[in-house]
């Protein structure tokens, strides 16, 4: 193996424990701290972290500037970001409190056909991609395989469980919305590292007054080592998670790095099996392969088109 490929092999892989661990962290410490206060303490040290990055990169002053000049804008802007950001945190969060972290987190990768369609809906140089045979066959593989997924586990279907669903896939499209709120109104106006700095930012001053207003902030009587697993999920789940996502983009681009992101409900439903004893049945095994196989079918298709796009414009 060149060098190359294995100084990206190590943070890949830390990405896709980082991003594995997030959900068995929820769940894990779900009796011990309130939904709103997991959150608020995760941003506050994410964001704490992500300001200590971009403070060390020569990039924050080009950003400020351009920051500044347009600031009514990119205030208002940014500010939609955040509260997508925080709905989906929210029901992302809240879905892991109902529902295993295995089932729950495998559900989360329909974010990428509802991507997939947001960019249809909204942006009309992609909505070729729809006339594509290879898009469409994607979307109903990912569709009947979600399917199998929610039909065949085996945890009956309970008014929790049923939430726990919805929450995810309204989590996963939440997500969608992030991902075209930035790509519609901010692009490539600011680096990605200082705009995910700027919208932790907000997400964390917005939540602020949420806590008083909220209940109790422990509900239960976690010791040191459920702390550590609040502190840490911030520090490596959304810190650790965003910070390697964006140094890995330029070097394998977003479709790949999404590609990569297909891989994480596998290490989750395997700590999930260690730690809760989590099981999937055999349909459901199936079914998220066949989610999994279709998300990346759509995202080739993406790709392709993308490729084919640039090669026009040039």
């Amino acid at each position: 193996m060149n060098k190359t490929k294995s100084s990206i092999l190590l943070p890949v892989t830390a990405m896709l424990l980082f991003w594995a661990l997030t959900p068995i962290s929820i769940a894990w410490i779900k009796h011990d701290f309130s939904l709103i206060f997991q959150i608020w303490v995760r941003y506050v040290i994410s964001t704490t972290v992500l300001w200590l990055f971009l403070l060390a990169g020569k990039s924050l002053r080009h950003n400020l500037n351009i920051f500044m000049k347009a600031r009514a804008y990119f205030l208002k802007t940014l500010s939609v970001t955040a509260f997508c950001t925080i709905m989906f945190q929210l029901l992302y969060t809240w879905c892991f409190f109902l529902i295993p972290p295995g089932f729950g987190i495998l559900l989360y990768q329909s974010q990428v056909i509802f991507s997939v369609l947001l960019g249809i809906l909204f942006f009309k140089t992609e909505r070729q991609l729809i006339s594509k045979p290879g898009t469409v066959a994607g979307i109903v593989m990912a569709l009947g395989g979600a399917s199998l997924v929610i039909i065949f586990q085996n945890h009956g279907f309970t008014a929790v469980l049923n939430t726990g669903i919805i929450l995810a896939l309204t989590g996963a499209l939440s997500w969608s919305l992030v991902g075209l709120t930035v790509k519609k109104w901010i692009g490539d106006k600011l680096t990605p590292l200082f705009t995910v700095t700027m919208v932790f930012t907000l997400v964390s001053i917005f939540l602020t007054p949420a806590l008083f207003f909220s209940g109790p902030l422990l509900t239960g009587n976690p010791g040191v080592i459920k702390w550590s697993v609040l502190i840490g999920s911030g520090l490596l789940g959304i810190a650790g998670g965003q910070g390697l996502y964006y140094y890995l983009l330029p070097h394998l681009g977003i479709i790949t790095a999404s590609s990569v992101q297909l891989l994480v409900p596998f290490f989750t439903g395997i700590f999930s099996f260690l730690l809760f004893g989590e099981r999937i049945t055999f349909l459901q095994l199936i079914g998220g392969l066949l989610l999994l196989g279709g998300c990346r079918i759509v995202l080739l298709q993406k790709q392709k088109f993308l490729v084919r796009s640039d090669a026009d414009s040039s």
